[in-house]
């Protein structure tokens, strides 16, 4: 990639020679210099925090801006020093006080969507960062072009034309540009993704039926989960049915694969379904179930028999101790034995799946971390000094700490579960640990 370096570009020499008075309090130079300093010491962290990519490319751009800012601010400062008045060699420009303070007014406005630029990128992560972050890099340079007018119409100081931004990335693909390529994407599928994609996760078809009319319905769409909020007919409690179709197969004669994370009525429960009829152990109403989490051994349990016979589950808190071991899972192997002996595999890419947990543990009112009784009860000691009476420091979740939680949930803006789930664990200076 061609790089713009301002320091080869070459002043228009002899195109006029005019002779100027100067009048400008050394004091306000020493006040630019400052000014550039700082942002030189900024651009240069940047420099080195990115390998590569469109916002390294930016960065060494308004770099050279800002170096050579320093170097005719500082020549003017000498000069002012020593009394002297300068022979300009370069086209002339007539000091306009009017206009350098319209640019103030400018450049106030453009450290304004810097910032704002800045609370975006820190906000997200994965591609949508590296392009947030090439926008904060560009509103700079923009910040640069405008200091560069200022001080043509405060000092009557002439540069050359600035770089044209759009420019920079005219030779090279998007995926070079934000380097995105270092980190494992691939731009021919970011581009093609559909609307409803997650696009932290390119690589999965969003193209299937499923998603399709998820997107339709007004669902939520986490990696390889569709996520329906609603709720429930009975009681108005919040009811959250998320569903992951990595097993999904379009021309399958056999039916719709998919687990199942819900909360319904509030009862928590993780589903297996099969869609076709199921032999079950009558006797027992369960199926034998052998599943495994990424690479730990395989283990043997038991999962109720649905009442459609088109699948198993865990229900209450089994349910929720099961999701929990699933939180920092990747893959997921699961084997369910009919009473004939017929087994019926699947394997789910569980990408996508914190955000679902977080919504169903949300709904249901439970945390996703291993809490113990006595980290209940400092949670609910640190609830009530703060003001939210959580009740006697029990250690039991009833309804007063659930009560307490909502309220501080509700004044710090955060999702009003009741539930010590791990953003209001964060916000209350708990941090914890991933797996």
């Amino acid at each position: 990639m061609k790089k713009l370096r301002l320091f080869n570009a070459i002043f228009a020499l002899f195109v006029c020679s005019i002779e100027v008075t100067l009048a400008q309090p050394i004091e306000s130079l020493d006040s630019e210099l400052t000014v550039l300093d700082a942002e030189i010491a900024e651009v240069e962290e940047t420099i080195v925090e990115n390998d590569g990519g469109l916002v390294r490319t930016l960065a060494e751009t308004r770099r050279e801006a800002l170096l050579l800012l320093r170097t005719v601010v500082e020549s003017r400062k000498q000069a002012e020093a020593g009394g002297v008045s300068i022979e300009i060699i370069v086209p002339a420009i007539v000091p306009d006080p009017d206009q350098a303070q319209r640019l103030l007014g400018e450049i106030a406005a453009q450290q304004k969507r810097i910032e704002e630029s800045e609370l975006e990128a820190a906000s997200t992560s994965g591609l949508i960062q590296a392009i947030a972050l090439s926008r904060v890099e560009t509103e700079k340079l923009t910040l640069v072009q405008l200091r560069m007018a200022y001080l043509q119409a405060q000092y009557g100081i002439a540069f050359p034309t600035p770089p044209d931004i759009d420019n920079l990335t005219s030779n090279t693909s998007t995926e070079d540009n934000l380097g995105l390529a270092d980190e494992g994407y691939n731009i021919d599928d970011i581009e093609g993704l559909l609307s409803w994609a997650d696009i932290e996760y390119p690589d999965i078809d969003y193209s299937l039926r499923p998603f399709e009319l998820a997107h339709l319905e007004g669902q939520r769409i986490s990696g390889w989960w569709t996520i329906k909020e609603d709720r429930a007919a009975i009681d108005d409690s919040p009811t959250v049915i998320s569903v992951n179709y990595s097993a999904y197969e379009p021309n399958s004669f056999s039916g719709i694969t998919s687990l199942l994370a819900q909360c319904r009525e509030g009862e928590t429960s993780i589903v297996f379904i099969q869609d076709e009829f199921l032999m079950g152990d009558f006797l027992r109403g369960s199926f034998d179930i052998t599943y495994r989490i990424d690479d730990e051994p395989a283990q043997s349990t038991q999962w109720s028999e649905l009442t459609s016979s088109k699948g198993a589950g865990l229900f209450g808190s089994r349910a929720e101790g099961f999701l929990r071991n699933l939180y920092y899972a990747k893959r997921f192997f699961i084997r369910l034995t009919e009473m004939t002996g017929r087994r019926h595999d699947a394997l789910f890419d569980l990408a996508g799946i914190q955000e679902t947990l977080e919504a169903v543990a949300g709904a249901c009112g439970w945390s996703t971390l291993e809490l113990s009784r006595d980290d209940y009860r400092a949670i609910q000691t640190m609830l009530s000094v703060g003001g939210f009476n959580a009740g006697t420091p029990d250690g039991i979740w009833g309804s007063e700490s659930r009560n307490a939680m909502r309220a501080f949930q509700e004044e710090n803006g955060i999702p009003i579960t009741g539930a010590p789930d791990q953003a209001t664990l964060e916000a209350l200076g708990i941090r914890p640990q991933d797996e």
